[in-house]
């Protein structure tokens, strides 16, 4: 895909990995419409980028919303080439612990938010003949863990409605392509990831939940640098990589579920 000139779309660019790969594309030679909640991060972002950007304040979970995004693209740059799906939340709670709110929240941000995406820049990368749709997934697409009920849902969605799209377009010999990103341990805000007012909860979660978001908070801490990260996700949409891995554990620990759930579909057979 030829970069240098093109625009790119970035949703939840306030922060983490939406963040790096602004700076990462924009030192590629890319205009950039920086997509978010809220406006102060975002001015944040767009203060550390090389290239021409403009600030579009926007709810990815508000199909009206991306619409606006998708107007005011064109108006700055004339097309847009490059989506990136990347807005995300994340609240820990065990699965018997997660209200029907928080679940709202979560599948309205990282599934709708792609959904909307998709419904609104698709066409208009079809009708250009040309264009890169992007999606933010996680480890948490591949295989599940604890207390994360909601988000690991909503990725393993978005891994699958990727995987889908990619076949559609090949199947349909559109000229759009496509890839996921599936990020192991990445230093982003997601664990203080702001919930709105219809998300609070009444109830505080367990004491063990409690202890593993502290935990997940020190590995985030830790992680990969999210522009590290970002470099991944451009070298492999310059070479037509679909799967986009930051952490060489994240599809090794996948193909080891997938020789498991292999082994017990065997054992099911005797």
């Amino acid at each position: 895909m030829e970069i240098l000139g093109k625009t790119a779309v970035v949703m939840g660019a306030g922060s983490g990995i939406g963040r790096g790969l602004a700076r990462v594309l924009s030192k590629a030679g890319m205009n950039l419409v920086l997509v978010g909640h809220h406006r102060p991060p975002l001015e944040e972002t767009a203060s550390s980028l090389m290239g021409d950007s403009i600030i579009v304040k926007a709810d990815v979970s508000n199909l009206e919303d991306v619409q606006h995004v998708a107007e005011e693209t064109i108006h700055a740059f004339g097309a847009a080439h490059l989506l990136c799906n990347n807005a995300g939340v994340g609240p820990f709670a065990a699965t018997q612990e997660t209200t029907i709110e928080e679940w709202e929240w979560v599948l309205s941000v990282n599934l709708w938010g792609v959904i909307h995406g998709l419904h609104v820049f698709l066409p208009l990368f079809e009708a250009q003949n040309e264009g890169h749709i992007h999606a933010t997934a996680s480890e948490s697409g591949l295989y599940g863990v604890p207390f994360l009920a909601a988000y690991n849902t909503s990725k393993f969605a978005v891994v699958g409605l990727m995987q889908s799209l990619e076949r559609d377009l090949r199947a349909t010999g559109s000229s759009v392509t496509s890839s996921v990103l599936c990020p192991g341990a990445t230093n982003t805000h997601l664990v203080d990831g702001e919930r709105p007012v219809a998300a609070q909860r009444d109830v505080p979660v367990s004491e063990k939940t409690d202890a593993f978001q502290e935990e997940v908070a020190r590995v985030v801490e830790d992680g990969m640098d999210p522009e590290t990260v970002a470099e991944c996700v451009l070298e492999g949409i310059r070479k037509k990589q679909f799967w986009h891995f930051s952490h060489d554990q994240v599809p090794q620990t996948a193909l080891k579920q997938a020789e498991v759930m292999s082994a017990s579909c065997k054992l099911s057979q005797l």
